[in-house]
């Protein structure tokens, strides 16, 4: 990335391309000066409902571009983009951004597999501009805390994880309300690698990759398409950590649960109140010096921690977007990690696919092959 210490640029001029639910949102807030540093100058839509949407709610001298090539013909006008399109859009459009020496913030996913991450590190290496991922789940408070927790070594070493999410309920008109969603075709899979992405995401911040994954997935468990509503992954580390990871986009009961065990005590969220229990000594040497059986002589203390809404999470990181290109701050996440991520949920569909334990990182043209057997299947309706 291209710095210049002494100096800090003022104004980073934004386009926004694709402004659905999401990108709508952004556009708004850029539009109504709510990140210091950023400003809107053109969004990028196909659709005549959404471009009436821009002339109605955004400033009369933002653009209007009903293409990308539209879009670059105005090149001059803008810094930077903030990519919000469906995901197997994602690689291409950031390419042409960085080719055309432009910043890009890109929506989760990456792309569908990690060969279109990588692609798009190499693009964002060549360019020397910022790359960054809207992770926005980085900058909750509830997991901020849970990440310096670990950094301080607060609970010992690491034994086990086990995360559960059902909280992203998702109906029939949600799955039908993009042409692309919840398939093969359109996006590369369904529950993880839409909803279960910031989840793992979190998760790789924290523990980093496993050594191996074996993924059970009963495809359209709750709906008549192929790809993935429900996914429990168990994962494998070198230092003989486990974990487990279950995902459900069709039950009705709201469940975030997320508890770590480890030899110094335990940290437990739930929804957005986090339970941290400290022993007074490691288990390691409890259990080689005690003169009990159990946990008779073992004390313990907890501590509480309730946190509120998270709404600032999106603000948080479109304003470090802001500082990471006008002066060198670190980003919260970095583009070059969607590649793991990618990694890591294409390594659990091979498994669920060939019902066997993969090794990452999974073999890219291995997992391209079996993608695009999912790919003709759907389209020939089996």
């Amino acid at each position: 990335m291209e710095k210049n210490p002494s100096r800090e640029v003022q104004n980073i001029r934004c386009a926004v391309i694709g402004i659905g639910n999401m990108g709508s949102k952004y556009a708004v807030m850029l539009d109504r000066g709510e990140i210091e540093g950023l400003s809107l100058t053109a969004v990028c839509c196909r659709s005549d409902e959404r471009a009436a949407w821009a002339r109605d709610n955004l400033s009369a001298d933002v653009q209007i571009c009903r293409s990308e090539d539209a879009l670059y013909e105005a090149a001059d006008t803008f810094d930077a983009v903030i990519i919000v399109t469906p995901h197997k859009q994602h690689p291409a459009m950031a390419i042409r951004a960085f080719a055309a020496g432009k910043h890009v913030m890109c929506d989760k996913p990456a792309g569908t597999t990690a060969a279109d991450a990588l692609s798009m590190n190499e693009a964002a290496a060549r360019s020397g501009r910022v790359y960054a991922m809207m992770c926005h789940q980085r900058a909750y408070d509830k997991h901020v805390k849970i990440r310096d927790l670990l950094r301080e070594g607060a609970i010992g070493r690491i034994c086990r994880v086990s995360l559960e999410n059902s909280r992203f309920f998702r109906t029939r008109f949600y799955h039908a309300s993009g042409s692309w969603r919840s398939s093969w075709t359109g996006e590369g899979g369904g529950a993880l690698i839409n909803q279960g992405y910031h989840l793992l995401d979190f998760w790789l911040c924290l523990f980093g990759l496993p050594q191996s994954v074996y993924a059970d997935i009963p495809f359209g468990k709750y709906n008549d398409f192929s790809v993935d509503d429900e996914a429990t992954l168990v994962l494998d580390y070198p230092d003989k950590m486990t974990g487990t990871f279950l995902l459900s986009t069709g039950e009705g009961v709201w469940a975030e649960r997320m508890e770590i065990i480890g030899t110094g005590g335990r940290i437990l969220l739930e929804d957005d109140r986090l339970t941290l229990t400290r022993f007074d000594q490691d288990l390691r040497d409890y259990a080689r010096t005690a003169q009990v059986t159990a946990r008779q002589e073992l004390g313990e203390t907890t501590e509480v921690f309730d946190f509120g809404s998270y709404d600032r999470a999106y603000h948080i990181m479109l304003q470090n977007f802001s500082d990471a290109i006008r002066s060198g701050a670190p980003l919260i996440a970095p583009g070059e990690d969607s590649a793991r991520a990618l990694s890591l949920i294409n390594a659990a569909y091979l498994s669920a696919w060939e019902g066997r334990k993969i090794t990452l990182p999974a073999d890219p043209a291995e997992y391209q092959a079996a993608l695009q057997e999912q790919v003709a299947q759907e389209k020939a309706g089996r």
